[in-house]
């Protein structure tokens, strides 16, 4: 999981150019301590929300922080729209149906089950951030404007 370890090392680098430790970065974001920590360590994912909160607190881009981009200049994002909003928006732009989407997913030899395509959807929960990758690359998009940062 190359998105695990090279968010580990980014955040890792963040925490030390902000002369931050995991508790008072805990602290100030109401990340749970032990959780920064298995972040640090490379051992779990942070879930979505998380991995927003992040990168606002920061001031860096998803594309940075996952590693997909070794550039990190300073952005400002907002919040433009919920995933489940820039996620309908961009089935219906490129694919019209969720049916079709779901073909060319299967075409690129990746799958979904159908009930978490429908929940992403609906907004009833969010994709796992290797998904959210996954799906940002499907779609041809940036990881921030799939996240509905502008």
């Amino acid at each position: 999981m190359e998105n695990l370890s090279k968010f580990g090392e980014n955040l890792s680098d963040l925490l030390l150019d902000a002369k931050y430790t995991a508790k008072s970065f805990s602290e100030a974001t109401g990340i749970d301590r032990s959780v920064v920590y298995k972040y640090l360590r490379g051992e779990v994912m942070p879930t979505l929300p998380n991995l927003l909160l992040i990168a606002d607190y920061f001031g860096c881009s998803l594309d940075y922080l996952l590693g997909v981009t070794a550039e990190n200049p300073p952005v400002r994002f907002k919040k433009a729209v919920s995933f489940d909003e820039r996620f309908r928006a961009l089935l219906t732009e490129k694919f019209q149906t969720r049916y079709r989407f779901l073909q060319y997913a299967r075409e690129k030899k990746v799958s979904f089950a159908k009930q978490s395509l429908d929940d992403w959807y609906h907004g009833k929960r969010f994709p796992s951030v290797d998904s959210f990758v996954v799906l940002a690359g499907l779609f041809h998009c940036p990881l921030d404007y799939f996240a509905g940062r502008e």
